[in-house]
């Protein structure tokens, strides 16, 4: 078995696969896909297992690890880096199951190359020993290389309570991937539909999604990490690649800067007004960074305290998330803004990460006048109104 590395050792083996990231970036652009070659390095470096559980073959490793390495790979893909953390973190997904479907998931590998849908897409209708399941989910982000998928289906009122969101784990055999990721930015990440005519889930394949939100679907006894809230997490590993993507940003606005000469024959290195920008704009990305900090060991602690975590402390770890990544959008904005017309050409790595960034902050962790006003609410005393709070 493959001994766990340490997150330093996973930051380290990011930084060195950059070259060959960024001169895979254009390749995943134009196909809508990330490069097998991609995928598989991600495997060879172990980056897969890193939330798995040590007894299924996994190294365990704090939510940190995979932030580490995500905003790593973001400052030279953002479609990688997005596909990376969300196949990884559905590893945490997949170890919240029972012990059967776990061992079904990681098998011999020690992971799962999983896509996820979390919008009830589907309907499930009983049937003995588990349900009928049908529907479409849409942004199935890496479907291309999905083993298995997790989407959200209803479960129909019965006499006895009200309908019931399930999150159902399906195998590839039973659902289909229309081709339908045709998108101004983030074209890499082939977040396409999935189609599930019908198919059968043994009732051990499905989670309470309501049970996923507040921290409560892995087993009382399960390690921290694993009784951390659905959408606190989603919101920070969402939020590491656009981390990523804003730093990257800053590089190519800074290195760029240096050979442009405006009208006048001076360097515009040395204009005043494009000087303040930039430090505006790096100060909102170094803040975002330590927000996203803070949001880490607020969420690290929320496992380490046992229990159920409460409404007002998910709401504030996905604020920040969500704030965080506002500013990396404001910051880029602002250096594109200052960048001239040659930014504008597809070659410009700034245009694309731009790009890249608003396709991203539409994620529904990222609503921010939803999220806020949910925050608000709650800092205020009054009942949030927010189903996924």
């Amino acid at each position: 078995m493959q001994s766990a590395p340490t997150r330093e050792e996973l930051r380290i083996r990011a930084r060195k696969m950059r070259n060959d990231l960024a001169s895979r970036a254009v390749d995943a652009e134009r196909e809508r896909c990330i490069p097998q070659a991609t995928i598989d390095a991600f495997v060879e470096n172990g980056f897969f297992r890193t939330l798995v559980p040590r007894r299924s073959g996994g190294f365990e490793l704090p939510l940190d690890a995979l932030l580490d390495v995500s905003v790593e790979v973001g400052e030279v893909c953002g479609s990688s880096a997005w596909v990376l953390s969300l196949l990884a973190i559905h590893n945490w997904l997949a170890a919240l199951y029972g012990e059967e479907t776990r061992e079904e998931l990681f098998g011999d590998r020690g992971f799962v190359l999983a896509s996820a849908c979390f919008a009830p897409g589907g309907s499930l209708e009983r049937r003995e020993g588990g349900f009928v399941l049908r529907g479409r989910w849409a942004f199935a982000s890496g479907a291309a290389h999905a083993q298995w998928a997790f989407v959200s289906a209803t479960r129909a009122a019965g006499s006895a309570g009200e309908a019931q969101i399930l999150c159902v784990a399906i195998p590839r055999d039973d659902f289909v991937v229309a081709d339908t990721w045709h998108t101004a930015g983030m074209r890499g990440t082939g977040s396409h539909d999935l189609v599930v005519e019908e198919a059968f889930i043994p009732e051990r394949r499905t989670l309470d999604f309501r049970n996923l939100v507040e921290g409560r679907a892995a087993a009382a006894d399960a390690p921290p990490l694993y009784r951390q809230p659905l959408v606190p997490v989603l919101a920070q590993v969402a939020a590491a690649p656009a981390l990523g993507i804003a730093r990257g940003a800053r590089a190519a606005f800074r290195d760029a800067l240096q050979e442009r000469v405006r009208l006048d024959g001076s360097r515009s290195v040395e204009s005043a007004p494009t000087q303040v920008r930039f430090a505006e704009s790096s100060l909102e990305i170094d803040s975002a960074g330590l927000m996203l900090e803070a949001a880490r060991r607020e969420l690290a602690g929320l496992g380490a305290e046992g229990g159920s975590p409460g409404e007002g402390q998910r709401l504030s770890i996905w604020m920040k998330a969500c704030f965080a990544t506002t500013l990396c959008v404001r910051a880029v904005d602002r250096l594109m803004a200052a960048a001239g017309a040659h930014a504008q050409f597809l070659s410009s790595t700034l245009q694309q990460k731009q790009r890249d960034l608003h396709t991203l902050g539409s994620h529904f962790v990222f609503d921010f006048d939803s999220t806020a006003q949910a925050y608000a609410r709650n800092q205020l005393g009054l009942p949030s109104r927010h189903p996924l709070a």
